[in-house]
């Protein structure tokens, strides 16, 4: 929540380093956990679609090369 108040929630959005190639001692399995944490938090559903992933989507549709 503070990076969203920060510079805005079309500015942030999950990253991820975890690829599977090291073992770790987490995984994906609790991405739903955060997706209620940000409800809780009173993060409206639109603004929670951008965060787990909206947002990645939108800056590689923009990055990438046609």
């Amino acid at each position: 929540m503070a990076a969203i108040a920060l510079v805005g929630v079309d500015h942030v959005s999950l990253g991820s380093d975890y690829d599977g190639a090291v073992e770790t001692t987490y995984d994906t399995s609790e991405l739903a956990a955060l997706t209620d944490a940000l409800q809780r938090q009173g993060l409206p559903d639109a603004a929670i679609a951008k965060v787990m992933g909206g947002n990645t989507i939108d800056f590689l549709a923009r990055a990438l090369p046609d």
